[in-house]
């Protein structure tokens, strides 16, 4: 505590050593004036804490410029399990299919696997035709290689086909080789956030790349084109 007041009357220095903030001294001409409490952030805690703070904000601020987008694609990222999932149930049924009757079968009616309905992304089987999903009831063309973007209860969305995809992608897609030594290769495709590009994934019952060029096994959903990251 300073040693020294200064009397707010007539200007004189009051000796306050030894007196505790609160303390009334009496000045020559008749004042009274008390010993003001110590400020908290003058005290050493205070400085210490105060500088504490200043460190921390910019810490904090750059926490924030790395929690706050990836939350925010949180949302995104569940609509992508859709598509995970129904390429592992796409895989499923033409591994079965093959083992029962020796090959691939890219029409999704002979396939033994339909996506549910409410569907964001289109799934590809082949080149063919798709079962559009623009009402709540669709005909399913015996020749369709794949399934629409449901827009019967969300006409937002965006309608996605095979052209859409890049073309080195597309052309990855439907049944190879000759049978048994043939492979089937399948892809769904959505545009789940608010931008343009459209977010790609693949499965295949050959070895296949991710976006990175990493290698991927048979049977795994592989993100060539990621919409959430981009």
């Amino acid at each position: 505590m300073a040693a020294n007041l200064e009397c707010p009357k007539c200007g004189s220095e009051l000796d306050v050593t030894g007196r505790g903030p609160g303390a009334i001294i009496r000045c020559a001409c008749g004042n009274l004036s008390a010993v003001p409490k110590r400020s908290y952030w003058a005290s050493p805690r205070g400085v210490a804490l105060a500088l504490g703070v200043f460190l921390l904000c910019p810490c904090v601020g750059v926490l924030a410029a790395i929690a706050i987008p990836n939350y925010n694609k949180l949302p995104v990222r569940s609509k992508q399990q859709e598509c995970k999932a129904n390429l592992r149930g796409f895989y499923a049924a033409q591994r079965n299919h093959n083992a029962e009757h020796g090959t691939f079968e890219p029409r999704i009616v002979n396939g033994g696997f339909i996506p549910e309905r409410g569907n964001r992304y289109a799934y590809f089987t082949g080149t063919g035709p798709l079962v559009t999903r623009d009402a709540e009831e669709d005909a399913v063309p015996v020749d369709a290689e794949g399934v629409g973007v449901d827009r019967s209860r969300d006409a937002s969305r965006r309608a996605i086909t095979l052209a859409d995809l890049p073309a080195w992608v597309s052309r990855q897609v439907g049944v190879f080789g000759t049978c048994p030594d043939c492979y089937v290769t399948m892809a769904c495709a959505g545009n789940i956030d608010i931008d343009d590009t459209v977010d790609v994934w693949l499965i295949s019952t050959k070895p296949l790349k991710d976006e990175s060029g990493e290698a991927v096994p048979p049977g795994t959903p592989t993100n060539v084109v990621n919409d959430v990251d981009g």
